[in-house]
């Protein structure tokens, strides 16, 4: 910085010429946190008439870039704000509060709209949709939000996490407006032999509109926790155990068949768990008519009669958020969520699912 103002002021220390543009006026000092620890009492030179501006870094700054870019990375590892100095400190020699990690990781955003933004390649063949249940702080107290989900797996059997939205509920009009932003970023469902969901009803009508042509199935997880609601704790087990040998079934014309066995046996008692299954027999069957290599068959259609995969990935969500009672914008939820779904999508980036790179 010697040799910058130096050049700034077209004059050595007490040296006399026409030349010179200025005069040295001691220093500052200044604190700076770099990626090889931190500095204490760093000289800054400083110009008697103009302003000293140096190119180690910029004004008023005092952490060098790549120390924010290293508390980012920590942060898209999966550690929580309040955790990331205690990670971080034996790296970089020096601690952050909570609230210095948390503007740090402000910068996310803009990757966050890199990535609601980025071009998808129209490669998926499972396309699992969900949502989840967040809590989030407005004026006057805190609401609920929905934060709507979409996960794939390609031809080449690599599992993605593609994209996510907050919504206000799960209405068709949320849905659909998520569905089109999927299709105009380059989701066109060409390659997709089944959309698997929940059920929810704003979805479906979405679909209608959207991918109205690509066979849907129906999550056999939420269809039993329905059927549950209208069973007598007595009767659940043996009820339930008897309806999974139907989605157990080889071909679906032997589903069908246990289907009946099973409305035969428990009609009287349960219509209503009977009705419920019946009414969506058809999308909780489509999974069977689907071409699998024998092989791979039981493993492939374990993974996709329900929505598991993005349930699990919902578990991740609900252990990093744990610590904190309701997120305090939705910026902070964009930024939570997309750090999650990074570090998973990395995490699978090298270990595909061989069993569904059998379909090309």
């Amino acid at each position: 910085m010697d040799y910058e103002i130096t050049n700034h002021i077209n004059a050595t220390r007490h040296q006399r010429t026409e030349l010179r543009l200025d005069y040295r006026n001691g220093y500052y000092y200044r604190n700076l946190d770099t990626e090889l620890g931190p500095i204490d009492d760093l000289k800054i030179p400083r110009r008697r008439l103009g302003l000293f501006k140096t190119k180690v870094f910029e004004l008023y700054q005092r952490r060098q870039k790549a120390v924010n870019e290293a508390i980012c990375n920590v942060f898209l590892s999966g550690v929580s704000t309040r955790d990331v100095s205690a990670a971080i400190k034996p790296l970089l020699e020096t601690t952050f509060s909570a609230s210095c990690v948390s503007r740090i990781t402000k910068n996310l955003n803009s990757k966050v709209k890199e990535f609601h933004k980025r071009k998808l390649l129209d490669e998926y063949q499972f396309l699992f949709l969900d949502g989840i249940t967040l809590s989030v702080k407005s004026s006057l107290k805190a609401v609920k939000k929905l934060v709507l989900v979409a996960y794939g797996i390609t031809i080449f059997g690599k599992k993605d996490l593609i994209s996510f939205r907050i919504a206000s509920s799960e209405s068709q009009s949320s849905w659909e407006a998520f569905l089109n932003d999927l299709y105009t970023r380059g989701l066109k469902g060409d390659n997709l032999k089944l959309i698997i969901t929940d059920g929810c009803k704003g979805l479906h009508a979405a679909l209608d509109i959207v991918y109205a042509y690509t066979k849907r199935q129906h999550c056999w997880v939420h269809k039993l926790r329905n059927v549950a609601k209208t069973l007598r704790k007595s009767d659940e087990k043996q009820v339930l155990s008897e309806a999974k040998k139907i989605y157990k079934a080889k071909t679906k014309r032997e589903a069908v068949r246990l289907f009946r066995l099973w409305k035969n046996h428990w009609y009287k008692l349960y219509p209503k768990a009977v009705n419920c299954i019946e009414k969506d027999l058809d999308e909780l069957l489509s999974f069977l008519e689907i071409p699998i290599p024998e092989k791979y068959k039981a493993l492939i259609r374990k993974r996709i009669r329900t929505t598991n995969v993005i349930e699990r990935s919902f578990r991740e969500v609900r252990r990093r958020i744990r610590p904190m009672s309701c997120f305090t914008n939705q910026d902070s939820v964009n930024r939570i969520i997309y750090a999650i779904f990074t570090r998973l999508n990395n995490k699978w980036e090298d270990k595909p699912l061989v069993e569904f790179t059998q379909f090309i």
